[in-house]
């Protein structure tokens, strides 16, 4: 396959060329060894392993000792590294910090296949041609480098893992891999070190890298290759700024005293249960899962179970009882379409996003990526906080001036019905509608609800 990358221009290029490039090395934008803290810098991280150990390791990759740490994980029997850096002293999602680069794996790639996705890249432009293209055995390596670390926000790693999706999809088709099955691999995958060791059956001894496009990719230019629905608004991204403690305890006061001084660093969640669903403290969570059962389409199912993990949060509901539900919708989620099975490892990974630090994950995000129209509560464009004071004006207003009988009617007129009646009325003039619907439409509680309607099957 080199003389195929040769044909297209490729220059082969050593390691650390290539990570130089991926994590600025040079520009103090990683951590250095015995660096004192307070910068709030992240790092690259490495796990290695060789083939008489037990269990692997885990290698902080510093700016100054980068080099040196390279060449001891090359040496080993599996090591691998990815564009991400973290913060601590594992690779775990969610300890990412930034993302530096999108890396792809695309296995069963001979030469022909090689030529293809080049030629596709080159002259069709149908895919963006890579920065660096790295031999990895049975397969390559496709790199595309940022012009900058991208911040890794709980929403923005969902964001970034739909959009690696969508990539993977255009990227990975019968003209470029002889493997029908595409692997779908999210933004926390590790790649085989360069200039490593390969599997013992490869053709290479180790992986080799190859530049092709020296041009650094914003996520602009990555969007211009997939469906809309899978962009991400590069001008609506968080834009980092650097401020010392000192900076930010005169600026963010309150932020200083519960967070720095206080140890405070527990999320903000949303207020739920009681205020907003009455007696269950589920409504919202049991809610989304009727939203999937009856509105999740085949490219969103896996991005449907984020979102039931992303409501388990934000509502206290335990994993167990989570993970029974996201288990239970597979066969549903086959049947969309069962050539194309949803496994439960594809479950599994979802159910990643069950983590406190979700609990305000937008709306606007959960409807992006799930494919799911979610109706807005209408506030006549006021802020909660004006809306509420109006609503319980309003409330003081009936109970001050049209009596006490009114106000524990909600206004309406003494003796015009109870919560049965709504119930009843209501299914009545709409068949075939569900539970939620009633609840959304009628402002009844879901328990309430439930209770009446099991009683006019």
């Amino acid at each position: 396959m080199i003389d195929i990358l040769q044909k297209w221009g490729a220059i082969e290029v050593t390691p650390m060329d290539v990570y130089k490039d991926i994590f600025r090395l040079g520009y103090n934008e990683i951590q250095r060894k015995n660096e004192p803290a307070g910068e709030f810098k992240a790092n690259p991280i490495a796990y290695w392993k060789n083939n008489k150990d037990s269990s692997g390791h885990f290698r902080i990759m510093f700016e100054d000792t980068f080099e040196e740490t390279l060449e001891e994980l090359q040496k080993a029997d599996f090591a691998i590294l990815n564009g991400l850096t973290y913060f601590g002293r594992r690779n775990s999602q969610e300890r990412a910090s930034k993302m530096y680069a999108l890396i792809f794996d695309l296995d069963g790639t001979n030469s022909v296949k090689l030529n293809n996705f080049l030629s596709g890249a080159y002259l069709g432009d149908a895919y963006p041609i890579p920065n660096y293209i790295v031999l990895s055995g049975h397969g390559v390596h496709l790199y595309y480098v940022f012009e900058y670390g991208i911040s890794l926000f709980p929403n923005i790693k969902l964001q970034l893992k739909e959009l690696k999706y969508a990539l993977t999809e255009k990227i990975w088709n019968e003209y470029t891999s002889v493997e029908k099955k595409k692997q779908f691999q999210g933004i926390n995958q590790g790649f085989r070190v360069i200039g490593g060791k390969t599997k013992e059956d490869s053709d290479f001894g180790k992986t080799r890298a190859f530049r092709l496009n020296t041009t650094l990719f914003c996520l602009d230019q990555l969007n211009e290759y997939i469906p809309k629905e899978h962009r991400i608004d590069e001008s609506k991204l968080f834009k980092e700024r650097k401020l010392t403690l000192a900076q930010a305890q005169k600026q963010y006061p309150e932020w200083y005293e519960k967070v720095i001084l206080n140890k405070d660093k527990s999320p903000k969640k949303w207020d739920i249960a009681g205020k907003v669903h009455g007696d269950n403290p589920y409504a919202l969570y049991d809610w989304w899962l009727e939203k999937i059962k009856s509105g999740a389409t085949y490219h969103h199912r896996y991005f449907n179970i984020m979102c039931l993990a992303i409501y388990a949060a934000k509502c206290d509901v335990p994993y167990e009882k989570l993970k029974e539900d996201a288990y239970e919708l597979i066969p549903f989620m086959n049947s969309i379409n069962p050539a194309s099975p949803f496994t439960e490892e594809d479950c599994n990974s979802a159910l990643e996003c069950y983590d406190t630090r979700y609990c305000t994950f937008p709306i606007r995000d959960i409807e992006k990526i799930s494919g799911i129209s979610i109706q807005k509560n209408k506030r006549n464009g006021r802020k909660q906080s004006s809306h509420i004071k109006i609503v319980n004006a309003t409330r003081k207003f009936r109970r001050d001036e049209l009596g006490e009988d009114e106000y524990k009617n909600n206004g309406r007129p003494s003796g015009s019905g109870t919560a049965e009646q709504q119930v009843k009325e209501w299914q009545a003039a709409n068949p075939g509608k569900k539970k939620a619907d009633c609840h959304r439409e009628t402002g009844l509680d879901p328990k309430t609800i439930r209770k009446w309607w099991n009683e006019i099957k």
